[in-house]
C-alpha cells in the first residue's frame, strides 16, 4: 500500500513539474491569451468581475484591470468628493473599450481634456465608465436605478450603439447570450420587465463566488486559459452552426441569415423588428425620464457601425446594395428623432468619425490583429469620440458655471466704472 502511495505521489509531482515547464516554455515565448473578465448577475444577467485583471488580446492588445465596483475604470470613491463634478458613461463594450489601454479610452481622454478645459469652474472632473460588453439600453437602465445613482453623478452619458442595441432588446434577435438576460416588453403600453433568467445554480451567491476564485485563478495561467480558448472556439463553432441552422429553417418571421450586420439600416417589417423597435423606444424614453427625476442632465452618444465613417464611399455604396439598405443613417435618424422627442440632447458620432477616417486617410476602428475598419474603435477612434463629448458635455453641463462667471464679472465692470 505504502508503495502505491509512493507512486501516485511520484506520479503527481511529475505532472506538475511538467505542467510547470510548459506554463514556463509558453510564457518566455511570449504567447498570451485573453482572460476571463465576467461573473454571473442576478440583476444584469452579467458583469464585470470585481478586481479581475488579464490580457485582452483578441482584438487589440490591453491589460485589462476591473476596479473593486466591478468596472473597467480606474479606482473611485462611491461618495462623491466635495468639488468633484461626475459624469457617469453607460453602454456596452464600446464603452467598455477592452480593446485599448485604459488611459487611451475615450472616457480616459474626455476626462483629461475636460480637467484642462475647466467648463466647470475649478471643480475637478471624473468620467466613470459603467460600460460592459453585450449590455443593452433594458440593461443600462436598470444599472443606473440601481447601482449608478449612488456614485451621484452630475450628468450622465448614455452610448446607444445602433449596431445591436435595437435586436438585442427581443429574446429571438439577441446577439449576446440570450437566455441570459433581463428583457423589458410592451403591456398596455407600459415597460414591463421579465427576469426570468436568473432562476439556476449559476445564480446562487456562492456558485459565483466559488466561479470568481475558478476564473482568478485561470488568468494567473497562460496554459490555462490557451486550453481555456481552444474550448470556448469550439462551443462557438457549435453555437453558430445552431443558429445557421436556426435561420435556414422554414419559420418565414426567421431573421435572414447574418441579420446583424444589416437589419437595423432597414425599417421593420418582421414582427421582431416592430417589437424591437417599439421597444427600443419605450426604452430611450423611460431613460430619459429616469434621468429627469434625479434632475440630472442627460446626454445620448449614438455610436454607429464601422460602415458608417468606412474612408472609402465605394465599400459603402457596395454594402448598401448588397442589401438593399437606401440610408446607412436610418437607425441613427430614428434614434435620434425619438430621443430630441423626449428632451434628450444626442450627439451622432458617424459625421465626425466619418470626416477624420476620410481627412486622414485611416481606419477608426481594427487593429493590427483584426480587421480592418471592423467592430470596435481603435486608439483615433477614441480620441475623436472623446473631443466630440467633451464639447457636448461642456454645452450641456456647463452654462450655469458660465453665467455666474459672467455675472460677476459684469458686477466688477459696474463697480469699477461707478
Amino acid at each position: 500500500m505504502r508503495n502505491v502511495v509512493k507512486k501516485l505521489l511520484l506520479i503527481l509531482l511529475s505532472a506538475l513539474i511538467g505542467l510547470a515547464i510548459c506554463e514556463a516554455a509558453v510564457r518566455l515565448l511570449g504567447y498570451k491569451f485573453s482572460g476571463s473578465f465576467f461573473t454571473t448577475d442576478p440583476l444584469l444577467g452579467w458583469s464585470l468581475r470585481p478586481g479581475a485583471s488579464a490580457w485582452q488580446v483578441d482584438e487589440g492588445v490591453a491589460w485589462v484591470k476591473i476596479n473593486s465596483h466591478g468596472y473597467r475604470d480606474r479606482e473611485r470613491t462611491v461618495s462623491k468628493p466635495q468639488d468633484v463634478y461626475r459624469v457617469a458613461v453607460l453602454g456596452d463594450s464600446f464603452t467598455e473599450a477592452r480593446q485599448v489601454n485604459l488611459e487611451k479610452t475615450f472616457t480616459s481622454l474626455a476626462e483629461e481634456e475636460l480637467n484642462r478645459k475647466h467648463c466647470f469652474g475649478n471643480r475637478k472632473v471624473e468620467v466613470l465608465n459603467f460600460g460592459t460588453l453585450g449590455y443593452d439600453t433594458g440593461q443600462e437602465l436598470l444599472l443606473l436605478r440601481e447601482r449608478v445613482w449612488k456614485f451621484n453623478p452630475d450628468m450622465v452619458v448614455l452610448n446607444f450603439f445602433t449596431g445591436n442595441d435595437i435586436v438585442d432588446h427581443v429574446r429571438s434577435l439577441n446577439t449576446v447570450l440570450p437566455e441570459l438576460a433581463p428583457y423589458f416588453s410592451l403591456k398596455n403600453g407600459k415597460l414591463e420587465l421579465d427576469d426570468s433568467f436568473r432562476r439556476g445554480y449559476r445564480f446562487d451567491p456562492t456558485y459565483i463566488s466559488l466561479k470568481g476564485i475558478a476564473d482568478d485563478a485561470l488568468n494567473s495561467s497562460v496554459l490555462a486559459l490557451m486550453l481555456h480558448k481552444l474550448r470556448l472556439a469550439r462551443e462557438q463553432r457549435k453555437e453558430m452552426a445552431r443558429v445557421k441552422a436556426a435561420q435556414e429553417s422554414a419559420d418565414p418571421n426567421a431573421p435572414p441569415p447574418e441579420y446583424s450586420r444589416f437589419i437595423h439600416y432597414l425599417p421593420p417589417k418582421t414582427p421582431a423588428m416592430m417589437e424591437a423597435w417599439e421597444v427600443t423606444e419605450a426604452l430611450i424614453a423611460e431613460f430619459g425620464k429616469e434621468v429627469r427625476s434625479h434632475q440630472t442632465p442627460l446626454l445620448m452618444l449614438i455610436t454607429p457601425l464601422p460602415i458608417q465613417f468606412h474612408p472609402d464611399p465605394k465599400a459603402q455604396e457596395a454594402f448598401c446594395a448588397q442589401y438593399g439598405i437606401e440610408s446607412i443613417e436610418y437607425a441613427d435618424d430614428r434614434v435620434e428623432r425619438q430621443a430630441r422627442a423626449n428632451g434628450i440632447p444626442t450627439l451622432r458620432m458617424s459625421k465626425p468619425l466619418l470626416e477624420e477616417a476620410r481627412r486622414t486617410g485611416t481606419y477608426m476602428s481594427g487593429f493590427a490583429n483584426s480587421p480592418p475598419n471592423e467592430v470596435h474603435l481603435n486608439e483615433q477612434g477614441h480620441a475623436v469620440v472623446a473631443r466630440e463629448m467633451v464639447r457636448a458635455i461642456c454645452e450641456i453641463g456647463a452654462p450655469k458655471v458660465t453665467t455666474l462667471v459672467d455675472s460677476l464679472y459684469r458686477c466688477c465692470n459696474l463697480i469699477a466704472n461707478g
